[in-house]
């Protein structure tokens, strides 16, 4: 009696083993998955990859047509990525980042001793006047070498147009815009 039960479980689990190559040969039969020859990898270079994704060049802007098509509004929806850092208000604090009321035609570093700027802007100097801007707005890494200013930058020369012209609007009396 005990051989009869031995045998049913063994014929069981020989069943179940079975089944299981059935059903994969099954599948195999019927479903092929779409044989690659072999892979492919495309590597660009720095040079493919800056021709194609970094086509603004601050360098070359045209500053009588770059704020021709600036909206304001687009702008201050922008600066919202800046409230993290800094403050927009007449007479407004510090954070991490300078308030950055009326900050074009000033100084870099205009705030003196009110705020502990990077080595690097005392460095640079000069004052943030349009093109200073929009080089920093593009890329501030590459603008200030050393900057504390973590911000990646814009990628769209109209975003950084609509930002630099509701910065503009931060002040009692407004920079002229560019001729």
């Amino acid at each position: 009696m005990k051989d009869l039960e031995f045998n049913k479980l063994f014929a069981s689990v020989l069943l179940f083993g079975i089944t299981i190559l059935s059903v994969s040969n099954i599948v195999d039969i019927l479903y092929h998955p779409k044989e690659v020859a072999h892979y492919q990898y495309v590597v660009a270079n720095a040079e493919t990859l800056d021709s194609q994704t970094n086509k603004f060049d601050p360098a070359t802007v045209d500053m009588a047509t770059f704020f021709k098509d600036a909206n304001l509004e687009e702008g201050k929806k922008l600066s919202k990525k800046c409230v993290a850092c800094h403050t927009f208000e007449k007479g407004g604090h510090n954070k991490v980042g300078p308030n950055l009321w009326d900050i074009l035609g000033k100084n870099k570093a205009h705030l003196g001793d009110a705020f502990k700027y990077s080595k690097a802007l005392l460095e640079k100097g000069g004052t943030w006047d349009y093109g200073s801007m929009i080089y920093l707005l593009y890329k501030p890494s590459s603008y200030i070498k050393g900057t504390k200013m973590s911000f990646a930058g814009l990628s769209n020369p109209q975003d950084i147009a609509n930002l630099i012209m509701y910065l503009r609007t931060l002040s009692d009396s407004p920079v002229p815009l560019p001729e």
